[in-house]
């Protein structure tokens, strides 16, 4: 369990590009998003991405946390309309996926372990999003965009990285890390 500084330099990295699709889907949110607030929760999930990702392949502690707001910081960085929100948005995403890897002690990435940390990620999302304004909708309103973030969060916060961790694996970019270390010792 013990990080090493390639874990470091690759939790960074992924982190970084992360970062810049979060920035570019900054801009691009505004031109689909609806005027139905659930259906705002449907397009969420496109901001866990890091804290899956990372978390799956580098398989440690604390990965999904770290690398949430190091992509948040990045997406800021690169002048994100959301302002310093960014940053309390990628740690409640990050601790949310961080609890899921936690609950089977980092060692668990199946595909339901990464569905779990989508949506708690999700979760961490909409409480954040409830507490800094989303109070003032209706209740259905409030509990459908919830529902709808959770969703977003597991396809997009977990399987979507769970796909992208097998196909770098598959293609033996991540074999010295613990996602290709896993693999070598299932087959």
């Amino acid at each position: 369990m013990k990080w090493k500084l390639r874990d470091i330099v690759v939790m960074v990295i992924l982190a970084v590009v992360c970062g810049g699709i979060y920035r570019l889907w900054d801009v691009l949110y505004p031109l689909i998003n609806t005027t139905w607030v659930p259906s705002q929760g449907m397009l969420n999930g496109l901001w866990f991405i890091a804290s899956g990702l990372v978390a799956y392949v580098i398989q440690r502690p604390g990965a999904a946390l770290l690398a949430e707001l190091v992509a948040a910081m990045i997406e800021q960085a690169l002048g994100s309309q959301f302002g310093l929100q960014n940053l309390v948005w990628g740690f409640t995403q990050g601790v949310g996926a961080e609890v899921a890897f936690a609950l089977f002690a980092w060692r668990r990435f199946t595909l339901g372990t990464m569905l779990l940390s989508g949506a708690l990620s999700g979760l961490g999302a909409s409480l954040t999003w409830y507490f800094q304004g989303g109070s003032v909708y209706t209740h259905t309103d409030i509990l459908l965009y919830f529902i709808f973030t959770l969703i977003s969060g597991a396809l997009f916060g977990g399987l979507l990285p769970k796909l992208i961790g097998d196909a770098l694996n598959r293609a033996g970019i991540v074999r010295n890390f613990a996602l290709g270390r896993v693999a070598r010792v299932q087959k």
